[in-house]
């Protein structure tokens, strides 16, 4: 009789391991899946809180450039000598900036609230303030945005807007300065914003010589500094400062809101013309001492009888011979639409505040002119400005040094036996940012 004997292999059963292991597997799915689930809520909320965090910041920089736009407009418009005032009378009353503060200004299409920018306007607390928010002492006002998104998300950025100061000649590009030049007075900086090349004999009372390109020239000039924020000139942002306008059609015009008055007294209202030049060009000399050409535009000399003024001139404008004297300087601001020419020997001196010079093409001074140092005026070039033989200036030559349209000067030089004279106190409404940061709580 055979037996028979079960044979035992020395392994555990497996079975229901399968179950186990797809049980084991499912759960890992089952928690894959919730994690799947809860990774794709958070960055749903991440989203959504980026895109709300995006909407308030575009919402506040939209309100912080408008800001800012209209309150460095509103400044440059403003007499530089009336700026303090001007500057406490918007701490106290910002509403002339046409803004809307301290409320929303914009909003959704459905008029949600939360969606939008507020806006303040005050006064820094930066260095040199006396602590009194509605008088300021550094020139330097602080604009703050806040911006709103959806979920109640906000950003609040500032933005803090001053004069940026420049010294006696600043351009933006390149000079070249040879002969024998004096920069005098407390502010006699000299920078380009592009090649600086001095051959010759220079001086400097104060500040230095830089350039933002090379420096090519004794030391301690140097090369390769910040360039400088220059404004943009344009000769109509300054019309509001003439009493006459010359025309391109040969009519001296009232500029003046309160009326003009000739020379025999007789008063004309604002827009009424005062004298026509006539066909010869001439009908004006012996009055108020300006001729009239079609081609060459308006020119002012020794003969005839030049009035002061301020004046506006639409074209170029000439003065020559010897208009004025040391003692007896010609009263005069020209803001030019066209080039201005200056020789001979004319005696000089700013009419309007701290303006002398503005033209929307070049300057060339050549000869002997003397704008007396006493009153100090800027002379403001929006292309290129070509200073030669005994010239002196009391003030601050800003060259903006924009493409060359009028061909009357080509480059920016300065030679012969020029001084220019500088205290450092003009151009003080031309604002800029200086300075922008997020407020983070």
């Amino acid at each position: 009789m055979t037996s028979k004997h079960r044979i035992d292999s020395g392994r555990p059963s497996e079975r229901g391991v399968a179950l186990v292991a797809v049980l084991l597997l499912l759960l890992v799915m089952s928690a894959l899946a919730a994690a799947l689930g809860v990774s794709g809520n958070t960055e749903t909320l991440v989203a959504r809180n980026h895109e709300a965090l995006a909407q308030a910041r575009a919402s506040a920089e939209a309100g912080l450039n408008e800001a800012v736009e209209a309150a460095v407009d509103y400044l440059r418009a403003i007499d530089p000598a009336n700026i303090p005032a001007t500057v406490d009378a918007l701490l106290a009353d910002p509403t002339p900036l046409g803004i809307t503060f301290d409320g929303f200004t914009v909003l959704d299409e459905d008029g949600d609230p939360q969606v939008g920018y507020e806006l303040s306007f005050s006064d820094d607390s930066g260095l040199g303030e006396d602590g009194d928010p509605s008088h300021d002492v550094n020139k330097t006002l602080m604009i703050r945005a806040t911006g709103y998104g959806q979920g109640e998300s906000s950003v609040v950025l500032e933005a803090l807007i001053a004069p940026v100061e420049l010294g006696a000649i600043v351009v933006d590009g390149d000079l070249d300065i040879s002969g024998n030049v004096h920069i005098t007075g407390s502010d006699a900086d000299v920078h380009a914003n592009g090649d600086l090349t001095i051959d010759g004999s220079v001086t400097v009372d104060s500040g230095g010589m830089t350039a933002s390109g090379t420096y090519d020239g004794p030391p301690p000039g140097y090369g390769g500094a910040a360039k400088k924020p220059l404004p943009q000139i344009r000769a109509e942002d300054y019309k509001d400062r003439a009493g006459y306008v010359l025309s391109d059609d040969g009519l001296i015009v009232c500029n003046a809101a309160g009326g003009c008055t000739d020379p025999d007294m007789v008063s004309y209202a604002y827009g009424a013309t005062i004298c026509d030049t006539g066909n010869g060009g001439n009908g004006c000399r012996a009055d108020y001492g300006w001729e009239f050409d079609g081609s060459a535009g308006w020119s002012i000399g020794t003969s005839g009888n030049p009035i002061n003024g301020t004046f506006y001139v639409e074209g170029a404008a000439t003065i020559s011979g010897s208009p004025g004297t040391p003692e007896d300087p010609l009263d005069i601001t020209v803001i030019a639409e066209g080039s201005i020419d200056i020789s001979g020997n004319p005696n000089l001196t700013a009419h309007s505040d701290e303006l002398l010079f503005v033209t929307d093409c070049d300057l060339d001074m050549s000869g002997s002119p003397d704008t007396t140092t006493d009153v100090q005026g800027q002379v403001l070039v929006h292309e290129q400005v070509s200073l030669s033989g005994t010239v002196t200036i009391g003030g601050q030559l800003v060259i903006e040094n924009a493409t060359s349209e009028d061909p009357l000067v080509e480059y920016n030089s300065i030679s012969g036996n020029v001084t220019i004279d500088y205290n450092g106190t003009l151009g003080t409404n031309q604002f800029f940012v200086t300075g922008w940061r997020e407020v983070r709580e």
